[in-house]
């Protein structure tokens, strides 16, 4: 059996060249899409059906939310790309829970720039959202309370639960231990959620780990 003839030089060379061209990927995706329109972008959406398949909203229900939150100024710290872009991307994701790689496609930018703005808007929505107060008042829940609930138990306010939120399995020991769901036979977050007795979330508690 001959001995390879490939030297430890020239496959150290063609190793940095992968390393190099994954390294111009995000830049050579830039350049190329400064040159073409992108058309997945939410104002080339004019059918409710279309929006609610991506987004899960209506047309006017996303922008609603868009507004009600102001903000624009808040998806636009950190880069070139539009606050509504940015926005439109976090509800595609959370919507179809495709992948980034798959987005990326989409959206024309590359995937880690997907990660950047799901992770960043997640963060700006949580911000924002645990400040609103979604726990109605006893007239807001008996008038809209159901008939059986006014029969059988109309004094109900809250119905509450627990929940588990399947995570990645940590690398700690410990954290292993902290995590993991006998009922699950899985890593979870804990939690408790709440609604009103006409089916609308009115609390959400912080997430625990052990059981």
């Amino acid at each position: 059996m001959e001995p390879s003839t490939t030297s430890a030089g020239s496959q150290t060379d063609t190793f940095g060249e992968v390393i190099d061209m994954l390294s111009q990927k995000d830049i050579a995706i830039e350049k190329l899409m400064s040159t073409k329109e992108i058309t997945f972008i939410s104002e080339n959406i004019r059918d409710d059906t279309q929006m609610k398949c991506v987004t899960n909203f209506t047309i006017k229900e996303f922008y609603s939310i868009y507004r009600f939150l102001m903000i624009e100024d808040d998806l636009s710290m950190g880069t070139k790309r539009r606050p509504i872009d940015r926005y439109f991307l976090f509800w595609v994701k959370l919507r179809t829970g495709i992948s980034n790689e798959f987005l990326a496609i989409l959206f024309g930018i590359s995937d880690s720039i997907v990660s950047r703005d799901f992770n960043f808007v997640t963060d700006v929505l949580y911000e924002k959202l645990k400040l609103q107060d979604v726990f109605p008042s006893k007239d807001q829940v008996i008038r809209y309370m159901p008939p059986p609930f006014r029969m059988y138990c109309k004094n109900v306010r809250i119905i509450v639960d627990c929940t588990e939120i399947e995570v990645q399995k940590p690398s700690s020991p410990m954290e292993q231990q902290m995590t993991f769901s006998r009922y699950k036979n899985a890593n979870t977050f804990k939690g408790m959620i709440g609604i009103t007795p006409n089916g609308a979330i009115s609390f959400i508690s912080e997430l625990l780990t052990d059981d």
